[in-house]
C-alpha cells in the first residue's frame, strides 16, 4: 500500500508534467475573457421534433447556464435524424434490444459578417431493452432519447467551446 506521503508526491509530480506538454484546462480563464465566455453570445435556433428540443434546452444550459441577456453575435443551427433499430431478437424475431441513434448537423454562423465559421457532424447511441410492458418500453424509450440528446449537445458545446478558445488564442476574437 502506497502510503498518503507517496500518493501526494505521484499526484504533484503528474501535476507538474501537465503544463509541459501544453494541457490547458478548457474553462481555464486566459488573459482577460476567456473563450468559454464568449458561448453565451451564441443563439440556439429551434430544432425540430422532442430529439431536437431535448438537445436545444440542453445546449441553453451548456452555453449559458446562467441565462444572460446578452446581444445574439453567433447562430448554432443544428439539424437531428433519429433512427431506431433492432439490436437482440429471440428465436421468434421479437426485438429485446434496441438502439436509438441520434445524428447531427450544426453550423455555427456569425451573424456579424453572415459567415459559417464552424461547421461538424456528431452522433450518439443509447441502447435500452424491450419487454412485454408497453409502458415500460416507452418509459425506456424516453430515457435513451434523453440520454442520446444530452451526448450529442454535450459533444456540439463542447466544439463550440473549443473554436472560440482558439480564435481569443489566434487574437482574432
Amino acid at each position: 500500500m502506497w502510503s498518503e506521503r507517496r500518493r501526494a508526491l505521484a499526484l504533484l509530480v503528474c501535476g507538474l508534467g501537465l503544463p509541459a506538454c501544453g494541457f490547458r484546462p478548457l474553462h481555464a480563464p486566459r488573459g482577460g475573457r476567456g473563450g468559454v465566455a464568449d458561448l453565451a453570445f451564441v443563439k440556439v435556433e429551434s430544432i425540430a421534433d422532442r430529439s431536437g428540443q431535448l438537445v436545444r434546452n440542453e445546449l441553453l444550459e451548456l452555453l449559458n447556464p446562467h441565462g444572460l441577456a446578452v446581444r445574439q453575435v453567433y447562430l448554432l443551427r443544428v439539424l437531428l435524424e433519429e433512427t431506431r433499430e433492432g439490436l437482440a431478437f429471440q428465436k421468434d424475431d421479437t426485438v429485446t434490444r434496441r438502439n436509438l441513434s441520434l445524428s447531427g448537423e450544426f453550423i455555427l454562423r456569425d451573424l456579424r459578417v453572415d459567415t459559417a465559421v464552424l461547421e461538424g457532424r456528431t452522433r450518439a447511441v443509447a441502447a435500452y431493452n424491450v419487454v412485454q410492458s408497453d409502458y415500460a418500453n416507452l418509459i425506456a424509450e424516453k430515457d435513451a432519447r434523453t440520454r442520446a440528446a444530452s451526448n450529442v449537445a454535450q459533444d456540439i458545446a463542447t466544439r463550440v467551446a473549443i473554436y472560440f478558445t482558439r480564435l481569443r488564442e489566434s487574437g482574432s476574437g
